[in-house]
């Protein structure tokens, strides 16, 4: 709580979220998102919303993409350690 008894609102996750779309950039390579979705069953909307770091992705969609494309969460999440497992 804030000193004046108020809660305080979250900051905002701008600054990650633009990190985080800059991996999915990498891990997407030379796919298009409309064949990329489709490998990973998401509507090419959501990928373009994702990419742009408009829209912070879903948990479920993070871990998903992990496992499917072996990439280490760590990475995926903080920029921390190597891409793949």
């Amino acid at each position: 709580m804030a000193r004046n008894g108020k809660k305080r609102s979250p900051k905002p996750l701008k600054q990650n979220t633009l990190k985080i779309s800059e991996r999915l950039w990498q891990v997407r390579g030379g796919r298009s998102q409309n064949g990329w979705g489709q490998e990973l069953g998401v509507p090419q909307q959501n990928l373009s919303r994702y990419l742009a770091g408009g829209t912070a992705p879903h948990v479920d969609f993070l871990i998903h993409l992990a496992k499917k494309e072996k990439i280490n969460m760590n990475w995926l999440l903080l920029g921390e350690g190597r891409m793949g497992r």
